[in-house]
């Protein structure tokens, strides 16, 4: 079975330190980033929300009312990564591609400009 999962979330993912929008979103996160690295799933990479977004209050009818600055994340995220909205591929892969294409070659700042969570994650890749 494949997980559901937005491009720029293989970012937020190794960042995330139980901050966010409220217990239910934190909890949430925390029990799918522990599944993803226990057992390396397959995800599906999706445009839309996806099992990460299920518990956050942006989440408004599976759209999330950020769209459109989160499309344009996800977009440069696919972009770096060579990627596509509909690959399949293992966790493990994802996350080493973000990694590599994006945090590793220092283009962060470029693809989550527009993001609330970019100083903590800044600061974290900078260690």
């Amino acid at each position: 079975m494949s997980l559901s999962l937005r491009p720029h979330h293989a970012l937020c993912i190794r960042f995330f330190e139980g901050k966010g929008y409220s217990e239910a979103f934190i909890l949430h996160m925390t029990s799918v980033i522990e599944a993803l690295q226990c057992d390396d799933p397959t995800v599906t990479l999706c445009g839309g929300c996806d099992i990460l977004c299920a518990e956050c209050p942006h989440n408004k009818g599976s759209v999330c009312d950020h769209d459109e600055k989160v499309h344009e994340i996800d977009e440069r995220t696919l972009e770096l990564t060579g990627l596509s909205v509909g690959d399949v591929l293992p966790w493990h892969e994802l996350y080493t591609r973000a990694y590599d294409s994006i945090i590793k070659a220092g283009r962060l700042k470029e693809v989550c400009r527009d993001c609330r969570w970019l100083n903590i994650c800044t600061t974290k890749s900078e260690r």
